[in-house]
């Protein structure tokens, strides 16, 4: 169980430092990579979902979403209007980004508005990253995951 444990913190750690140790704020090279890919897709006025396993990681996105006025959806497992944020990123021209937990994002859904889907922390269950990305597939679509982090 205490290997596990260790995988799980590396993982964090390859994700962003603070997912581990909240008093380190440094971004790690695969924060910085979402960051570029993301400042492209929004350049070519694209539609990406972000899909991440760890909350605590889409709500560092999210922060950084907000400091550079980003507009965007969010849901997660404690998101109680799903219907209503799915309807905006769907509908909504302003809203080309949405951030998703992979656990709660995975099934029930579908996103068909976006062009582009990235798993930021690919899930050690290929199963479960590919019936988040069957929540928005469609011929055309291009799905990003960051390399893997373990």
């Amino acid at each position: 169980m205490n290997v596990l444990q260790g995988l799980v913190k590396l993982r964090q750690i390859a994700c962003h430092p603070n997912l581990v140790d909240i008093t380190v704020w440094e971004d790690s090279g695969k924060f910085e990579s979402l960051k570029e890919i993301i400042d492209e897709i929004l350049a070519e006025n694209h539609k990406v979902l972000v899909f991440s396993q760890f909350v605590k990681m889409l709500k560092l996105i999210r922060k950084y979403m907000d400091q550079r006025l980003i507009c965007y959806e969010y849901l997660d497992g404690h998101t109680r209007n799903r219907q209503q944020c799915v309807d905006r990123f769907q509908n909504d021209d302003d809203v080309r980004i949405f951030l998703i937990s992979l656990k709660a994002g995975g099934t029930g859904i579908n996103l068909t508005a976006a062009d582009y889907v990235i798993h930021y922390d690919p899930w050690w269950n290929p199963a479960v990253e590919t019936q988040a990305t069957d929540r928005t597939h469609r011929a055309g679509q291009k799905c990003i995951c960051l390399p893997h982090d373990h």
